[in-house]
């Protein structure tokens, strides 16, 4: 069995489908990944053929992502020419060998590909979108709602759907030569099922999902074998009690000074170390290293987090469940769309305080730090649970695509 699989999105967002294309090919199928071209050496470093996608696109979603719900419902035509060049990149897949099309829900066109190329398709979702519930309101709304609102809340996924439908749709016609509206992801989604790639440990399926729509646990990647830490991390590590990780990923922040001068004195009035990781643009690089601050660019969740003793970070699904397989406790300070749901998420479960919203002080970040530590017995025991959900987890997906291969498309 040979599966295309297509995603866009942060490196959070692909990783899983690299894992994903590990997992098949050590089964003794094929994959083949269609990503932004930024990717290209992730993916080929773990064997996996490489497509390049137009990079645009990303552009647009973090633009969107950082200024809300209201500018995506509303910003269709100016960010038109950018969907029209991921679709182009789409259209030229159509040559493409495969059984099957796995896709991320952000990778617009890729359900209309495998109609055109007439094979079946299955998405692969780390955050629930696209299954409603009335348990709880979907992950695109921060606030929580009360019971009368969460299951119509989930119509929102629709609507920001619903501004490129049209755009989509005279691609899918003029370029692929299909007939009749592109199919709304959600009722795709309720035909075909899904991959749910979360730890039932962190979110179990609710009682009024199909049975089908279980989470199988989070795929993630080995430990790089070509990456070697810097001298200045080992001896960092190596030189004190274990540091507090702080790190946001490619989340933009609006003040990053002021959030790193605040985490930098929260984590100096906890009595701890920190390892600050800048990434993207939360954090300012200005900080210069200490026998307290150790500052980086970025380093491995898997090599850092089995090291310190709090990860504070912006809760995105990656990185909650890289910390989860660690046995670390968290703290997460939300900045946008499904993040404030999987700061929830941490509580829920016991291995964080509430997330930290608004603007932060010292104070607020020495405090949650000091809370997440009492955390610390109930990460560790999770972590085992979650270590043994994610041996299989490769394996069941794996059988999940291999079933959807072979429906009739």
């Amino acid at each position: 069995m040979r599966a295309l699989i297509i995603t866009t999105g942060s490196r959070g967002d692909v990783q899983p489908f690299v894992a994903l294309s590990r997992a098949l090919t050590q089964s003794g199928h094929e994959a083949v990944i269609a990503a932004p071209r930024r990717f290209g050496a992730l993916v080929s470093r773990h064997g996996t053929e490489f497509l390049p996608m137009d990079e645009g696109v990303l552009a647009l979603q973090d633009d969107l992502t950082h200024r809300g719900l209201l500018t995506a419902l509303t910003s269709a035509r100016a960010v038109a020419p950018l969907l029209r060049a991921w679709l182009d990149d789409v259209a030229r897949l159509v040559g493409t060998e495969c059984d099957v099309v796995v896709y991320a829900p952000k990778a617009l066109g890729a359900t209309d590909l495998a109609d055109r190329i007439g094979v079946p398709s299955i998405a692969a979702l780390t955050v629930p979108l696209y299954t409603p519930t009335g348990e709880f309101g979907t992950p695109l709304v921060p606030a929580r709602l009360p019971a009368a609102l969460r299951r119509p809340s989930w119509r929102l996924v629709s609507a920001v759907e619903g501004a490129h439908r049209g755009l989509v749709g005279r691609w899918r016609s003029g370029r692929l030569g299909l007939s009749g509206p592109p199919a709304k992801l959600a009722e795709r989604i309720a035909s075909e099922g899904a991959l749910h790639l979360w730890s039932r440990h962190l979110l179990s399926a609710p009682a009024d999902w199909p049975s089908g729509a279980a989470p199988l646990g989070a795929l993630g990647l080995p430990r790089e074998s070509g990456w070697t830490p810097p001298e200045s991390l080992t001896r960092f590590l190596s030189e004190g009690e274990a540091p507090v990780y702080v790190g946001f990923g490619s989340t933009v922040a609006r003040d990053p000074d002021g959030l790193t001068r605040a985490v930098v004195e929260g984590v100096r009035l906890s009595g701890r170390r920190a390892i600050l990781a800048s990434g993207w643009g939360a954090l300012s690089s200005r900080p210069q290293s200490s026998k307290e601050v150790l500052v980086v660019d970025e380093v491995p969740h898997d090599h850092v987090f089995a090291h310190v003793a709090v990860a504070v970070h912006h809760g995105g699904a990656g990185t909650v469940a890289a910390a989860l397989r660690a046995g670390v406790p968290q703290v997460v300070r939300p900045f946008v769309g499904d993040q404030w749901f999987w700061g929830q998420r941490v509580r829920a479960i016991g291995v964080g305080p509430a997330p930290l919203t608004g603007r932060l002080s010292p104070e607020s970040v020495a405090a949650a730090i000091t809370r997440a530590t009492e955390h610390t017995d109930r990460a560790e025991r999770l972590a085992e649970l979650v270590k043994e959900e994610e041996a299989n987890a490769p394996g069941d997906a794996v059988r999940r695509v291999l079933a959807a291969a072979s429906r009739a498309s």
